[in-house]
């Protein structure tokens, strides 16, 4: 299989720009005599470095008709990728070597003039990418039909959302017989049937032995389009591998250090007329100690302690479980007569426990309430409580079929006769 993209020791340097009064530039001067030229010097703020490093000694290749997921926190050095393999900018050092023809979509959208319509810029795009005016015409119906503007294909495109905007600037890209397509966090915009759309051109260009390189903070998008995953981190290669143990990895770190920055639970975010509050709130694990990380099919308790400054008659105590990145709620679980006193006052405990998870790797969060005993009056509301992670147990998450993703792995067999 030949080499559609390679980097061999790839570094990118940038100068800083800064704006400097007189007397900066001549303590810059005086700096440079002393040997010290690569910093700027400032005489109220002293020495400063004038040097980005985007990219530091990055090395991958990328085979033909394949998907690369290019994954990092912001500033890891992603977009720097992109722009070199584009040639919108060039390496400081290393080689950058590129077969093909390449369809950047880092800016959807890009060279459209707003004054012209939506037809006038398909021929428009089109032709910056490459396309004879006879092409373009074999293409404009699929690229309208794509993009969903056919009413408005003859209006100026100022009077588009930004959203129709994107679809429309990916739609001309994707049909312009690119050999290789860079995206970054195209994805994120536009609805969901477009979204899914989007997707599923992408992988038809996969399945033709087009080259993918694809942006994006979605690892479940990453997974379902990317048979490999490049980790950058502070422009440098963290891994590189197969991509459902890169995405685990990554997703399990992240995880990881979200949880050791949440701030003290029940801190903000209440709500409720007081009669009956929580005081604290904790998660344990079946062996009775804290935790914030769970594997697959452990068992949750969450315990909570609470004080009620008069009697209270049939309070329900709930707990919901919700995904953070979507906001769904994937279970909740509430007290009912019997598990709690009739009448709570003064201080208590409660427990609810969930004797297994079976929640993929994600990060959640618990939505916490203490009602009425017919759920209409809220004596407490906790919208954002206590967080914890479910990690992967080592097989990654690469063998879940796309229909299988979800929140919960319910267990299942399949008979054929």
């Amino acid at each position: 299989m030949s080499t559609s993209i390679q980097l061999d020791h790839v570094s990118k340097r940038y100068r800083t720009g800064r704006s400097r009064t007189v007397v900066d530039l001549v303590a810059s001067s005086v700096d440079g005599w002393r040997g010290r030229s690569q910093d700027v010097h400032s005489a109220t703020r002293g020495r400063i470095g004038s040097i980005i490093h985007a990219l530091n000694d990055v090395s991958f290749s990328v085979p033909q008709g394949a998907g690369l997921g290019i994954i990092g926190r912001n500033g890891a050095g992603k977009t720097t990728l992109l722009k070199l393999i584009s040639r919108v900018t060039w390496p400081t050092s290393g080689k950058v070597r590129v077969a093909g023809h390449v369809v950047s979509l880092i800016e959807l959208g890009a060279g459209f003039h707003p004054e012209l319509t939506g037809r006038e810029n398909v021929y428009l795009g089109a032709g910056l990418f490459g396309l004879t005016r006879k092409e373009i015409d074999r293409r404009f119906d699929d690229i309208v039909q794509f993009a969903d503007v056919e009413r408005l294909i003859d209006t100026p495109m100022k009077r588009y959302s930004s959203g129709l905007y994107a679809r429309l600037g990916f739609a001309v890209a994707i049909h312009s017989r690119p050999d290789i397509v860079l995206v970054d966090e195209v994805l994120s915009v536009g609805d969901a049937a477009f979204r899914r759309r989007a997707l599923e051109a992408l992988r038809g260009l996969i399945a033709d032995g087009k080259t993918v390189l694809f942006i994006s903070h979605d690892m479940w998008n990453v997974r379902r389009l990317c048979s490999q995953i490049l980790w950058m981190d502070e422009g440098a290669v963290r891994a590189h591998g197969p991509a459902g143990d890169i995405a685990e990895r990554y997703m399990n770190e992240v995880n990881l250090q979200a949880l050791a920055n949440q701030e003290t639970a029940l801190q903000s975010h209440r709500g409720g007329t007081g009669e009956v509050r929580f005081d604290t709130v904790e998660l344990v694990n079946q062996t009775g100690a804290p935790a914030t990380t769970f594997a697959i099919d452990d068992s949750l308790i969450v315990r909570g302690t609470y004080s009620a400054a008069k009697a209270v008659e049939r309070p329900v105590f709930q707990v919901a479980i919700v995904d953070v990145d979507t906001g769904v709620i994937v279970t909740t679980a509430s007290s009912v007569q019997g598990n709690v006193p009739a009448t709570v006052q003064g201080s208590g405990t409660i427990e609810i426990r969930f004797g297994r998870l079976p929640l993929r790797p994600r990060q959640y969060v618990l939505r916490l309430s203490i009602t009425d005993a017919h759920q209409l009056g809220s004596y407490d509301q906790v919208v954002a409580g206590p967080r914890f992670a479910v990690t992967g147990q080592g097989g990654g998450v690469d063998s879940l079929a796309d229909e299988q993703d979800g929140l919960v792995s319910v267990p299942f067999d399949v008979y054929h006769s």
